[in-house]
């Protein structure tokens, strides 16, 4: 197939015509209140993916990224940021039956039905020839399904693929090692694109996601209280804002005005939806494929979902200060801590560890663990943190058996249902 340039990524125009969707229905039918963190992470969200809309019409290079590569390291080049786990997921969330439909397309093609939607839905796309990408650039990290997904990119539809190789040793000599990794990689992908990376463009993203960072912790100190000010939707929202538009102005924006938004709700102990009952930590992911799950979380059941592993992960601020090594440092460091990463890639002690002083600094009532079908290197996990818990803390932990992008795995309604009788033993 001989691609237009304008259509060289047609899955992301679709996602940016969905969210507008969303967004048009969001104003028209909700209450002027009613889930304000959708609406002001709609608007951010799309002024920034037009722009890159408008990029992609003018043939800028088309550049896919893994999830655990953090986008804003990107900036240093004028090209067009995707994240393949990103548009499949969020597709998987905002169209009527999702993206099943790839997923059945690349699992007929021959890939093992237990590897990681996240992925999955991007090959299937790609295969439907309708992605085509200029370049890939992913870390080796943090799962086998990541490894074994993405040689199909370069192998079978002949991408360039920059690998950055992660460490297993998260100490200054691994951090040292990644960001030797980092800077290579981000010079080869320049080759790739015909671009060389420009280290100023670099360093003003960094500066914004030192802000965002800052911005984070102050939010994040205000869910401490009870109730929580936060509605459940803004995980959703504040994944994808992290995920798709990390270092922009729009995703600063996005937790300037929810930090706002919280503190005025801590000031007058104001809580979203109904009385909150329960207090919750998801200590994986939510389910992507039918996120109304926040909303009926909040309303029926008056439980928060404090945060997920897409929300509370948290690095130190990259100084800027210091000479180009020092500033790739700080970015490895970062890149090691991102969601799933370090969970994913050190031993378990360290999860089990922050879960039990999370639970206790968030006065969580209770932990609910979604383990996904794909993801083998916690398939152990789950049990050994239900006991913890009980232990240290003495709260409960439900597991739930899913797949996060795929709703045929497990319905939404049993999902709903199996909460629905977990929180009958609490209350």
């Amino acid at each position: 197939m001989i691609f237009n340039r304008e259509n060289k990524a047609i899955p992301y125009k679709m996602l940016i015509k969905a969210l507008s969707t969303t967004k048009e229905l969001v104003e028209r039918i909700l209450p002027e209140h009613g889930m304000p963190s959708l609406r002001i992470g709609l608007k951010y969200i799309l002024s920034s993916l037009n722009k890159n809309k408008e990029k992609i019409n003018k043939g800028k290079p088309i550049v896919g990224y893994h999830f655990a590569f953090p986008a804003e390291f990107l900036r240093c080049f004028d090209c067009v940021p995707i994240c393949l786990e990103g548009v499949g997921y969020f597709l998987s969330t905002l169209l009527l039956h999702g993206v099943e439909k790839y997923y059945d397309l690349i699992a007929a093609f021959g890939h093992p039905f237990h590897t990681c939607t996240a992925q999955k839905g991007a090959m299937g796309m790609t295969l439907d020839n309708l992605f085509e990408f200029d370049a890939i650039i992913t870390p080796n990290s943090p799962c086998d399904s990541t490894c074994a997904s993405y040689p199909w990119f370069k192998y079978y539809k002949k991408f360039p693929i920059v690998i950055a190789d992660m460490p297993f040793e998260y100490n200054e000599k691994g951090y040292r090692y990644y960001a030797t990794q980092l800077k290579l990689s981000l010079e080869k992908l320049g080759r790739l694109i015909g671009q060389e990376p420009d280290h100023e463009k670099l360093k003003e993203a960094l500066r914004i996601e030192n802000e965002v960072l800052k911005i984070k912790l102050e939010l994040f100190e205000l869910i401490k209280s009870i109730p929580s000010p936060i509605e459940n939707m803004f995980n959703a929202v504040s994944a994808g804002s992290s995920i798709l538009i990390p270092g922009t102005h729009e995703n600063l924006n996005f937790y300037r005005d929810m930090l706002q938004l919280a503190k005025m709700r801590y000031k007058k102990k104001i809580h979203h939806g109904i009385e909150e009952k329960i207090r919750t930590i998801w200590p994986y992911m939510l389910t992507f494929f039918d996120i109304s799950l926040c909303e009926w979380l909040d309303r029926k059941l008056g439980m928060s979902v404090l945060f997920d592993i897409f929300n509370y992960t948290f690095s130190d601020p990259i100084n800027l200060s210091g000479n180009l090594n020092e500033i790739y440092y700080g970015m490895a460091k970062k890149a090691m801590q991102m969601p799933m990463v370090k969970q994913s890639g050190e031993f378990f002690y360290t999860f089990l560890e922050d879960s039990v002083r999370l639970a206790k600094e968030f006065s969580a009532d209770c932990f609910i663990f979604t383990q996904s079908l794909a993801c083998k290197q916690f398939g152990s996990v789950p049990q050994l943190l239900r006991e913890v818990l009980k232990e240290e803390v003495g709260i409960p932990m439900l597991i739930i058996n899913f797949d996060v992008g795929d709703a045929r795995v497990t319905s939404i309604k049993k999902i709903k249902e199996t909460i629905t009788q977990f929180v009958h033993t609490l209350l």
